[in-house]
């Protein structure tokens, strides 16, 4: 139970008490002032109209108690009704973009298979092309020990060259635009992103993660994480990375490697409210 309703059955139960502390009253009031007196039955109606005025308003007021009670839980049930009708809204249109995802997905996987380097397919064979021209004859004239500026040039210009020409913009237009719809949704909790979006990344198998990765370390998918979205450190998107270039660890590259050094990053809550201590940023962690 959250807080909310919580809080709606404690206000319910407080308003209960007091209409039946009211009720009572009305109840027992004729009591209490005849309480000790001889009934003196001639004077029977003026008593009646006396105890009738004294416990009328007790009535009214528990009556409108027990009125008010019953609109506001209609209207908290209504709101409830909405935010479940949202809920279901904002989930079939979840899942539908992750039927299409993995429709754009497979394409992709099918348009790379049988391609013959090492028996790799899909997202599998673009992540050996790459690492096969990052070290192969175009990158022949370049130190080892070259600055990380230069390497990380030299991978765009790859990447560009043997990736890009291929065309995953639209697979990743909408990878990205499925977790941007998560992760603004104003209704969801933190821990609640981070279920759907495990979800989302269940469906990525390693190598589209470090096909991700490297598409952001290219360039061309800068908004995975800047300064406006945390999508690979607050939300996990490419929580299983490793194998892949050396020169390019996560555990080397900004802003990972601050955040592993210090530790300070996002982390989701237990039930108890404390941030979990298991909630790497990374699954090789």
């Amino acid at each position: 139970m959250n807080a909310k309703n919580k809080e709606i059955d404690v206000l319910s139960w407080v308003l209960i008490i007091l209409a039946g502390c009211l009720a009572v009253v009305a109840f027992f009031s004729p009591l209490i002032l005849t309480r000790g007196c001889t009934v003196d039955f001639s004077l029977a109606g003026q008593i009646g109209d006396m105890v009738g005025g004294i416990s009328s308003p007790f009535i009214g007021l528990a009556s409108i108690i027990v009125m008010f009670l019953a609109f506001y839980i209609q209207f908290k049930a209504n709101k409830m009704m909405q935010k479940q009708f949202d809920r279901n809204k904002f989930e079939n249109q979840f899942f539908q973009m992750l039927k299409t995802h993995k429709e754009n997905s497979n394409m992709i996987i099918d348009r790379y298979k049988n391609t013959g380097i090492n028996n790799a397919e899909g997202f599998a064979y673009l992540i050996k092309k790459t690492e096969i021209e990052y070290h192969g004859p175009f990158a022949t004239y370049v130190c080892s020990n070259d600055e990380l500026s230069v390497k990380k040039e030299r991978f765009r210009n790859i990447y560009k060259r043997f990736i890009w020409e291929d065309s995953f913009g639209h697979y990743y237009r909408h990878l990205f635009l499925m977790v941007k719809f998560v992760v603004h949704n104003q209704e969801l909790t933190y821990e609640e992103k981070r279920d759907y979006l495990r979800i989302l990344r269940a469906s990525l198998s390693t190598s589209e993660q470090v096909f991700l990765y490297y598409n952001w370390l290219s360039g061309y998918g800068g908004q995975w994480e800047n300064d406006d979205n945390k999508f690979f450190t607050d939300y996990r998107m490419i929580h299983n990375v490793h194998s892949i270039l050396s020169d390019f660890e996560v555990a080397k590259m900004d802003p990972f490697k601050e955040l592993l050094e210090k530790g300070d990053y996002r982390k989701e809550k237990d039930k108890s409210g404390k941030k979990r201590k298991d909630d790497d940023l990374f699954e090789h962690q």
